[in-house]
């Protein structure tokens, strides 16, 4: 990475630190909150990006709203806030766009994690100071990048026969042996003189989950790694993480944090969410991958009309039978927003969805759904079913090969973009 970093002067710096904590004049904290933190190829990150984003960390994790909580979180923010726009950047490149029903989906996801009504997430950011597009910001970023990776990287993807049964012959091997479900917050070390304000920031983060702030907030807005998913690693057991990682799960009980743990990429905490032994339990619900035909009816659509886009969409999508078909028919239609969210199962749809669509076959289109000021129908795009416990079905250990491979082959993407970007800091 080309990166220059340019030495503020004491007196931006207290500008800065007393605009972030509202302690100067309206007029002069706009005026400040415009000047830019960091310089992105050709797009910037501004102080009031920045100052938004550490709104919204510091809500999540709980932290005190003062100058102090502020300094702490700002690298690492700051970090995230460029890596995002990295992803944005490679998106605009490739031509990959990310829907306003993509943007609503995510809004209302996270509602559901944080059992809030639904719509009442982006007043309460309001509530609070934080500019809902913040948030958007965020969510946009991490779709597009999914959209990304499923596009760059999946081609490129193939998990054979033989792999499948290696791993099979693995598990089969370790029945009985103890399997962890954890979860991880990363915060990477860029160099050897951020280690102790890393280390600082992990311990804060430790104190707030303490004092009841969620693993998975916290996740979300400080973790260099699995972040959007909450930090959730799935079933782990010994060899798939480094040994320093692992070690400690053995010990602890479900609900129990690590400290920070060091190893070379910088500080890792672990949360062990529960632990078997392998070949106990078991899926007792399929596994869907289901898409979705938004058909948005525009202000002052009558019913006539709404009843004729429907009518138009579905004579698109009539010779469709994949979701890929589906797709590219529903592209179409000037109204109609095609999204694939990924696979779920039954019990995080929302239940009016889940009571439309999970008993679906294969290719089956769902009746349309009235929801939001849209009609929606659904396809199952494929769909494995449960197991009663045991050995995962082949299909099953495919897709879970396939997810620890592409996470590594982001990661590495990622990691790639940063080092051919152009990066300046300007704070």
């Amino acid at each position: 990475m080309t990166m220059q970093r340019t030495l503020s002067t004491f007196l931006r710096r207290t500008l800065t630190a007393l605009a972030l904590l509202g302690a100067i004049p309206a007029g002069l904290h706009a005026q400040e909150t415009q000047r830019v933190a960091a310089v992105v190829n050709e797009d910037m990150v501004s102080l009031h990006d920045l100052e938004q984003r550490m709104r919204l960390a510091i809500l999540s994790s709980n932290m005190p709203d003062t100058l102090e909580s502020r300094q702490r979180v700002a690298p690492q923010v700051l970090r995230l806030l460029i890596d995002e726009r990295l992803k944005i950047q490679e998106a605009q490149r490739l031509k990959v766009t990310v829907s306003a029903s993509e943007i609503a989906n995510g809004i209302a996801s996270i509602e559901r994690q944080n059992k809030m009504p639904r719509g009442s997430f982006e007043p309460y950011l309001k509530s609070k100071g934080i500019d809902p597009e913040t948030i958007h910001q965020q969510i946009r970023a991490e779709i597009s990048w999914v959209h990304v990776v499923r596009r760059e990287l999946v081609p490129n993807l193939h998990i054979g026969e033989e792999e499948i049964t290696a791993h099979l012959d693995l598990l089969k091997a370790n029945l009985g042996k103890p399997e962890y479900l954890a979860a991880e917050i990363v915060l990477a070390v860029e160099s050897p003189d951020k280690d102790e304000e890393t280390h600082t920031l992990a311990l804060k983060l430790l104190d707030q989950m303490k004092q009841g702030a969620p693993f998975s907030a916290l996740a979300r807005q400080f973790s260099q790694s699995g972040g959007s998913a909450g930090g959730d690693l799935g079933w782990i057991s010994n060899g798939m993480l480094d040994d320093e990682l692992m070690t400690p799960l053995e010990t602890m009980k479900p609900g129990n944090i690590t400290q920070p743990i060091r190893i070379p990429d910088g500080y890792h905490i672990l949360l062990l969410r529960d632990k078997r032994l392998a070949g106990e339990g078991g899926s007792t619900e399929p596994s869907l991958d289901i898409g979705q035909i938004f058909l948005t009816n525009l202000p002052g659509t009558t019913p006539t009309q709404a009843q004729e886009q429907f009518k138009h969409l579905k004579d698109a999508i009539a010779g469709a039978k994949t979701c890929d078909d589906y797709e590219k028919a529903s592209k179409k239609v000037p109204t109609a927003e095609w999204s694939r969210p990924g696979v779920i199962k039954p019990s995080e749809l929302p239940r009016e969805v889940s009571q439309t669509a999970a008993d679906l076959k294969v290719g089956e289109v769902s009746e349309p759904l009235e929801m939001e000021g849209s009609r929606r129908i659904f396809i199952m795009c494929a769909r494995t079913e449960a197991t009663p416990g045991g050995l995962p079905s082949r299909d099953d250990m495919r897709k879970r090969i396939e997810d620890e491979r592409m996470e590594i082959m982001a990661q590495r993407y990622l990691r790639d973009l940063r080092r051919s970007a152009f990066v300046e800091y300007r704070m």
